[in-house]
């Protein structure tokens, strides 16, 4: 069996030698979450001083011994312990991913000077926010998909979560590029959950959930073309689940709300966190999971479990996010799951729930770096995501 090695880089100084304990997080703890940002959380020794420099706004990259792929966060809060028995001081430093980060950057005037990726993100976004000409359009095309004036332009970084909620869609960083890819129908990640370590990820624990009072049955949907539709499940405890989305006929939005409201409060949805650790996998298994760690939030993963008075049986899910823990020598994950058929509820190839006309589809994904105001021309304006 195998265990993964984590490196920690901060600016140009690596401090993987001296980490004591890391965790950080990924996607979200369920489907029911909104997006705030992956976030990282990591202690060092600081007997003489070595995290004395560290700053806000330095860049903490975390790799490991298995991946090419690496993680980024910007340090947002660094504080000391100071002992008095000898060698014993230890620095805490905490991290948030960019999307956490542009959180804090308001919509405001004209873009001004910038200095970093931050704010090139922030000045590129604010350039595209005010939509001039005026948005949405008063006489859209049937189907066509736009920007609802019922986002709240607070921050960038709102407004990157609304649409990545409305999509149930996703986003991840490659080094600095804050990439979004088309919203669709889940696909497939590299690794599956089971009892051989051949074949898949060994689990530690899982613990299965089913919709309860907890789960909301009485969905409102809203759009500004539409207004708000409602549907509710009789006979079930009543709880509202709010939702904007980027819908122009008032039926097609009326059946999405139908479905929220029957999917929500199915008694047979199941929702699981699934644990393990590092040493009970390959490392053939163990490099699948390090290579999808920026990507699999909201691909599909398979479940083979044995419920207890019941048969072997073999789920697809979809990703939602994960908390992951290292100490030297072990690290343990722990994986969010939603059921397949939530991720039905709207995508934009599909014929009933997604919206109408034109392909559907980008060419290719849209990205935003930090080389500047740009974004991939080559994306066709066919009802995608931002309305151009």
């Amino acid at each position: 069996m195998a265990t993964i090695n984590w490196t920690v880089t901060i600016g140009a100084t690596s401090f993987s030698t001296i980490t004591q304990s890391l965790s950080f997080t990924m996607g979200r703890p369920s489907w029911f979450d909104s997006w705030s940002g992956n976030s990282c959380t990591l202690t060092v020794r600081n007997n003489t001083g070595q995290a004395a420099n560290i700053a806000q706004g330095d860049i903490i990259t975390i790799g490991n011994n298995l991946s090419a792929l690496s993680l980024y966060f910007y340090v947002v809060e660094v504080t000391f312990q100071d002992e008095i028995a000898a060698n014993g001081n230890t620095a805490t430093i905490t991290g948030r991913d960019p999307l956490g980060q542009i959180l804090q950057f308001p919509i405001s005037g004209e873009p001004g000077t910038y200095t970093n990726s931050l704010e090139q993100v922030s000045a590129l976004m604010d350039s595209l926010a005010p939509f001039n000409p005026p948005y949405p359009d008063p006489s859209p095309p049937s189907g066509r998909a736009i920007v609802e004036t019922s986002f709240s332009l607070t921050t960038i970084g709102q407004r990157i979560a609304d649409l990545i909620l409305t999509e149930n869609s996703r986003y991840y960083f490659d080094g600095q590029t804050m990439i979004y890819p088309p919203s669709k129908a889940p696909t497939a990640g590299q690794f599956n959950f089971g009892t051989d370590s051949s074949t898949s990820i060994v689990y530690d624990r899982i613990q299965r959930k089913y919709p309860n009072a907890n789960y909301p049955n009485q969905v409102n949907v809203t759009s500004t073309t539409v207004g708000t539709t409602t549907s509710t499940v009789t006979g079930t405890y009543r709880r509202n689940y709010e939702r904007n989305v980027l819908l122009t006929g008032s039926a097609q939005q009326q059946a999405q709300t139908d479905y929220y409201a029957n999917t929500l409060s199915d008694k047979t949805a199941l929702y699981m966190d699934v644990s393990f650790n590092d040493s009970a996998q390959t490392t053939a298994q163990l490099t699948k999971v390090a290579d999808d760690l920026p990507l699999n939030g909201g691909q599909t993963t398979t479940v083979t479990y044995t419920a207890p008075g019941g048969g072997a049986t073999t789920l697809t899910m979809v990703i939602e996010g994960a908390t992951i823990s290292a100490i030297p020598g072990r690290t343990n994950f722990t994986y969010y799951l939603s059921p397949r058929v939530i991720y039905d509820l709207f995508t934009l190839d599909s014929s009933t729930f997604g919206i109408l006309g034109g392909t559907m589809l980008y060419d290719t994904p849209i990205t935003y770096d930090d080389a500047g105001e740009t974004y991939d021309a080559t994306a066709t304006d066919n009802g995608n995501r931002l309305g151009w």
